[in-house]
């Protein structure tokens, strides 16, 4: 009974009276000027709305998706795609502000030819929300024809979905085992916990286990599919983790984007000691076990935590619950609240410095993070600092070399959580020395794969010989996810592949396309492949990949931009400029899009033409140093130094300590004649490559003068 209440039961099924939440009698909508009308007709559903054609048709709404706090449909198009409407049901009370349709994207401009449009790609259920919804999924998908024939076990998420295959099940029924009190198939233990004499905190008896990250994981985590689909089989077989990025993460490692939970869990020092999902969820319901604060009086002792000296609120109250401090809830898809799994404690100040979120802001909304932290040092003795992992993690997303002594600090500290060494150490592979590659090398042999994964990525950059040298012992390495990151790493120098590794490297090559087979049906695996064969000189296969991952979705932006480069580099400009036209259209605010195209203009030697591109992506969310370096070059070849120089002063502030913009600050200042404050540049030169001849000769020069 408590699994057919849960959610997973209403994961997905047959639409009917039954499960259909929404609104269907003869309830028009409309959205971003497109009009919807729901109708329920002879016991079935349906909704008339613009297709892919852009003309008005009627379709039968397939099944439902989810329950709760939205329900969507599925619509069955052509070639067996079947496709989520953008438009849902918000299934909260109407005291809630529920009970209505709602568009899950209300501010892009959703047309026909928007990939938010239902019928496109991201509304795409086979290839992005299939295998987890239903049990057993076999996607069938035809690359050539780019169709699927997808079939399931269980409509929803079932027994087999989290046990396993029920065959090994049945046979000890039917022996009596089961009679006998012999566990289940898959249902780890959890471990006990218990309080110390004169300690806080319950700490755990046994072994630790992964088990439940194995057999949950995969569908609550960002990850890539790379293996086999096995719930007793460890998840980095399986599964290539998304590790603490920009864009997903903030630095703090707080969720951003939808991440789902794993992530933010294996970030956590509950994680660490080897709580599991089910020490605080029910198995079959996914409900909590426990109320309020009595689910983390579990291990925390009441007497010390539950008190208004350690959460300085109102007993009962929400600023007195747990959760609200150390779980903050996001708010995803316009309705549906998640909860950072991270369990972080609150940092205004942090907050201050970096722009990161906190939980006293969150409830306190209107008040400013400068109110917060002036009420937290009135609190504690001691006032908070910011946490050193998310200042030096803030300065390496923006390319600060000086960070690489702190980030291997911090790698090698033993309480930083394997997540955050491994996201710090491929966060190294930006700034390539001697330091790094010698620190990454170190870590290839940790016993976490997720460790592992991330010194391989470090070495992205080493020279290829120095590559083979590290990376060679790891082709066999027993996580398939790191054996795919050495894939990675390798495919780029295979010229420099040794006659007597060249088996090694073949075999693994192979074992990538096949972790690569299982997505395929995904743009971003086209342009992947794409990006494998073009590494391995294989020119006619690489296009081809970009042209299936843009036949699958038409704006995908890396395959647009890399399709385009293949045909620079074949001397084809021509046709390179209609992509990059194309992906300029579809993205004006993307930074490497405007850089690409303005260096397509310079090739053509359209040079001011070129700027006001090259400008543009120095201004986008995703810019780059590179960016802000080859625009100035651009403005001092067009006669435009004073220029140049003016952007330099603001672009080093904007992305600290880069040698090329540091460099070319000083040779326009000596281009100008205005050398007076040049030691600042050079100063800043010398901390980053004190070896470095033109630095060490000017220094010593402008010190003399």
């Amino acid at each position: 009974m408590d699994w057919k209440l849960s959610d997973h039961s209403k994961a997905m099924a047959v639409a009917s009276a039954e499960s259909v939440l929404g609104d269907f009698a003869n309830r028009l909508v409309n959205f971003h000027n497109i009009e919807s009308r729901f109708v329920e007709r002879d016991g079935k559903f349906y909704v008339e709305t613009i297709g892919a054609d852009k003309k008005l048709h009627e379709f039968l709404i397939r099944y439902t998706f989810g329950h709760y706090p939205l329900q969507q449909y599925l619509v069955e198009t052509e070639n067996g795609h079947l496709q989520a409407l953008n438009v849902a049901w918000d299934a909260r009370t109407e005291e809630t502000g529920g009970q209505r349709w709602i568009h899950l994207q209300p501010d892009e401009n959703v047309t026909p030819d928007s990939p938010f449009f239902w019928t496109r790609h991201l509304q795409n259920w086979n290839s992005r929300c299939a295998q987890c919804h239903s049990t057993n999924v076999q996607k069938n998908y035809d690359a050539g024809e780019g169709t699927f024939d997808t079939t399931w076990s269980e409509i929803n998420v079932a027994c087999e979905a989290c046990h396993g295959p029920g065959a090994l099940h049945i046979a000890r029924a039917q022996s009596s085992i089961l009679d006998q009190g012999s566990a289940l198939v898959n249902t780890p233990g959890n471990l006990q916990w218990t309080f110390n004499e004169g300690e806080s905190i319950a700490q755990p008896v046994g072994a630790k286990s992964d088990d439940y990250i194995d057999m949950c994981g995969g569908c609550h985590s960002r990850r890539a599919i790379i293996g086999e689909l096995d719930v007793h089989t460890n998840y980095h077989d399986q599964y290539q983790l998304a590790l603490l990025g920009e864009n997903l993460y903030y630095p703090d490692g707080q969720i951003q984007d939808e991440v789902y939970v794993l992530g933010s869990f294996m970030q956590s020092k509950m994680h660490a000691k080897g709580v599991t999902c089910m020490n605080c969820h029910q198995g079959h319901s996914g409900k909590l076990i426990l109320q309020g604060n009595n689910l983390c009086a579990q291990c925390h002792l009441r007497q010390e935590f539950d008190t208004a000296k350690h959460h300085f609120h109102p007993p009962g109250s929400s600023g007195a619950q747990c959760v609200e401090c150390h779980m903050p809830s996001t708010n995803y898809m316009l309705v549906d609240d998640r909860r950072d799994h991270r369990f972080g404690i609150p940092n205004p100040r942090l907050s201050r410095e970096l722009g990161t979120p906190n939980a006293c802001n969150v409830c306190h909304k209107g008040s400013t993070a400068v109110w917060a932290s002036d009420i937290l040092d009135n609190w504690l003795a001691e006032a908070p600092v910011p946490d050193s992992h998310a200042r030096v993690n803030a300065l390496a997303r923006r390319g600060d070399p000086t960070m690489t002594r702190p980030m291997l600090t911090l790698v090698a500290d033993k309480s930083t959580s394997n997540i955050l060494k491994a996201t710090l150490l491929e966060q190294l592979s930006a700034f390539p020395s001697r330091v790094s590659t010698d620190a990454a090398a170190g870590y290839l042999s940790h016993p976490d794969p997720l460790v592992r994964v991330g010194a391989v990525r470090s070495l992205a950059a080493a020279p290829p010989q120095v590559r083979w040298q590290l990376l060679s012992p790891l082709v066999k390495d027993p996580s398939r996810s790191v054996r795919m990151e050495v894939a990675v790493a390798l495919s780029t120098i295979p010229a420099e592949i040794p006659l007597a590794g060249m088996g090694l490297f073949v075999s693994l090559i192979n074992e990538y396309r096949e972790s690569l087979a299982r997505s395929i049906d995904m743009p971003s695996t086209q342009a992947t492949l794409g990006n494998l064969e073009l590494n391995l000189g294989n020119q006619t296969p690489a296009e081809k990949a970009f042209e299936k991952a843009l036949a699958i979705e038409p704006d995908y932006l890396p395959a647009l931009l890399n399709l385009a480069d293949l045909y620079r580099a074949t001397n084809n400009e021509d046709k390179a400029t209609q992509l990059l036209l194309r992906a300029l259209k579809f993205a004006p605010d993307s930074g490497a899009v405007n850089f690409s195209y303005g260096l397509s203009l310079v090739r053509q030697q359209k040079y001011e033409d070129a700027l006001p591109f090259l400008k543009a992506a120095t201004e986008q969310r995703d810019s780059l140093a590179r960016y802000a370096y080859v625009y100035a070059v651009a403005l001092d070849s067009t006669s435009q130094t004073a220029k140049a120089l003016t952007y330099l002063e603001q672009a080093n502030y904007q992305w600290p300590n880069q040698y090329d913009l540091l460099m070319a600050q000083v040779l326009y200042m000596e281009k100008l004649h205005k050398t007076a404050d040049i030691l600042v540049p050079l100063s800043r030169l010398s901390r980053i490559a004190p070896n470095a001849p033109d630095v060490r000769s000017r220094i010593k020069r402008y010190i003399q003068q």
